[in-house]
C-alpha cells in the first residue's frame, strides 16, 4: 500500500472514531432527553405549581413512563457537570413522586406515615440511574448529601399542598443557579397553599417569621443548623425591605403546620 493510502486511511479511521466518541457523547453526556418531561409540564402545571394529575394519568401517562425510562439508563456518573447531575436527580424526584402518586391512585393526602401504614417515600419502585431507589434515598443520600445546596428544598416537590410549586420547565444543568434562585424566592414570598395561606410569611408586627415545617426538618442543611442559620438563608433570598427588616429586628421563628393534601388543581 502506498504512503498516501496509508495516510487517507489512517485520517478516515481517525474521523470515524471522532463520529463515534461524538454520537456516544451526545447520548451519554448530554443526559436523558427531556423535550417529553419539558411539554408535559408546559401542559399540566400551571404558574403556581398545581398539578393537572388526571390529565397525565388519562393522556400524558405515556410521555411520562417514557421521562422514566430515560432517567432509569442514564448514568449520572457520565453527566457533564455538578449541575447537570444536580438536575437530573431533582427532575427524578420530581417525575417519580407524580408517578408514584398516579400508582396510588392519586389519594386526597399523600401517604406518609411515620410509623405504620404506607409510606411513599420509602417505597423502591422505580429505577433510577441503573438501580431502583426510593425518593427517601434521591433525597437524603444523593441530593443532600452529594451537593449540599440547601435550594433544593425550595425544588423538590412531594405532592404536598404545603410543597413549594412544582415548576412548570425542567431544570436544567445550564440554567439550574438561576432556577433554583428563582424558586427559593417565590417559595418565600409568593407560594401559597391550596387554602390561600402564605407558605413562609414575615409578621411585621409581631416580629415572627413564620416559615413552612421544611426549614424545621432540615434545620442542619440551613447555614449550618438552628434558627439563626435559618433566619440567614432567608434573608438571602427574600425581598430587600424583607431583608433589611431582618439585618434591623431581632425576628422569631415560627413553624407552620404541613398540609399534605394532594397538590392537584382537579379532583381525580
Amino acid at each position: 500500500m502506498s504512503t498516501k493510502r496509508k495516510q487517507l486511511g489512517s485520517a478516515a479511521s481517525s474521523a470515524a472514531a471522532a463520529l463515534l466518541l461524538l454520537a456516544a457523547c451526545t447520548v451519554v453526556c448530554a443526559g436523558p432527553d427531556q423535550s417529553g418531561w419539558a411539554k408535559l409540564l408546559a401542559a399540566t402545571v400551571t404558574e403556581d405549581g398545581w398539578i393537572d394529575y388526571p390529565e397525565i394519568r388519562d393522556r400524558r401517562q405515556s410521555t411520562l413512563d417514557a421521562y422514566l425510562a430515560e432517567l432509569a439508563d442514564t448514568d449520572d456518573d457520565t453527566l457533564e457537570s455538578d449541575d447537570a447531575k444536580q438536575a437530573f436527580w431533582i427532575n427524578a424526584y420530581n417525575a417519580v413522586t407524580i408517578r408514584i402518586l398516579i400508582d396510588e391512585g392519586l389519594p386526597d393526602t399523600v401517604p406518609h406515615a411515620a410509623l405504620f401504614g404506607k409510606n411513599i417515600f420509602k417505597q423502591e419502585d422505580y429505577r433510577v440511574a441503573g438501580k431502583v431507589r426510593s425518593l427517601d434515598e434521591i433525597e437524603h443520600e444523593i441530593l443532600r448529601k452529594r451537593f449540599d445546596d440547601p435550594r433544593i428544598h425550595a425544588a423538590l416537590v412531594c405532592g404536598a399542598s404545603s410543597c413549594p410549586r412544582l415548576r412548570p420547565e425542567p431544570y436544567r444543568a445550564g440554567k439550574l443557579d438561576r432556577q433554583l434562585d428563582e424558586e427559593v424566592h417565590r417559595w418565600l414570598t409568593q407560594g401559597r397553599d391550596k387554602a390561600g395561606h402564605r407558605k413562609n410569611e414575615l409578621d411585621l408586627d409581631a416580629g415572627v417569621f413564620r416559615v413552612s415545617r421544611i426549614f424545621k426538618w432540615f434545620q442542619e442543611d440551613f447555614n449550618g443548623g438552628g434558627e439563626e442559620g435559618v433566619l440567614a438563608f432567608l434573608s438571602r433570598h427574600v425581598d430587600e425591605p424583607t431583608r433589611r427588616y431582618l439585618q434591623q429586628h431581632d425576628v422569631e421563628i415560627e413553624y407552620l403546620d404541613y398540609d399534605w393534601s394532594l397538590n392537584s388543581q382537579r379532583e381525580p
